[in-house]
């Protein structure tokens, strides 16, 4: 595989890997039902992993810079999982309490 390749792939991934997985709860009135249907959405939000190093000798510099790219690395997939849990168990509530209030 070309450099390029490999620096492009690793740039997009790095670039995937700053976000992160957050649920987001909304709401609408139902006409029909006359009550509030809520749901649970995920959305990709910038985590900003990445800010400034304050570090006063090289060594310092290196391992600040690792530790932020295996956090980024770290956090996209567990927020998903988490997130992802998060919104399967609160539409499923929300399901129950709809067909419960609206059940036809």
């Amino acid at each position: 595989m070309r450099l390029s390749k490999v620096l492009l792939i690793s740039s997009l991934s790095l670039f995937l890997c700053s976000c992160a997985v957050m649920p987001t709860f909304t709401e609408k009135f139902d006409e029909k039902c006359q009550a509030v249907q809520k749901k649970v959405v995920l959305s990709i939000e910038d985590a900003g992993m990445f800010g400034e190093l304050e570090c006063p000798s090289k060594d310092d510099c290196k391992a600040q810079l690792l530790g932020q790219i295996l956090g980024s690395v770290i956090i996209f997939p567990v927020s998903a999982i988490i997130s992802g849990s998060i919104a399967v168990i609160g539409n499923s509530v929300y399901w129950l309490n709809e067909q419960g209030q609206c059940g036809e």
